[in-house]
């Protein structure tokens, strides 16, 4: 069990998640690293999104997605309004606070990404991105 696929990922995603916690703190940036994607996400987009638009391109359920919404949201990193078309959904949109800390995000999170892919060579990196790549593709199937 410790050699298999689940195990390894467990285990790296618990230590890179930790590191970027502890980071986040260190920065003082009051974002867990579980909420990152969600913002990211949102930064990265040109319009507003609704909550279902952002669990299903995170494929996370979205009650999941709605905590930590309102959670950014009371922190000042999301906007949320209701949608005028259709009063059911609520857009969600960076607030310039939440703008700010995306941009320090991504610097810190390509700092990481070049200290661990340091101790790789360009082939190697190349190769594992790959493997990466494969194993969500056919685990995603």
């Amino acid at each position: 069990m410790k050699n298999s696929l689940q195990f390894k990922l467990g285990v790296v995603t618990k230590i890179v998640f930790k590191k970027m916690n502890a980071q986040l703190v260190q920065e003082g940036i009051p974002v867990l690293a579980e909420q990152l994607p969600i913002l990211m996400v949102v930064y990265f987009q040109e319009h507003a999104m609704t909550q279902q638009e952002i669990a299903n391109l995170l494929q996370k359920d979205k009650a999941g997605i709605q905590r930590s919404v309102q959670t950014l949201h009371k922190d000042g990193f999301l906007k949320i309004e209701s949608d005028i078309e259709d009063k059911r959904k609520n857009l969600v949109t960076l607030t310039p606070s939440g703008k700010f800390v995306c941009e320090r995000i991504q610097a810190m999170v390509i700092a990481f990404d070049n200290r661990v892919m340091e101790h790789f060579t360009d082939e190697e990196r190349k190769t594992f991105i790959g493997y990466l790549d494969r194993v969500a593709a056919v685990a995603g199937e």
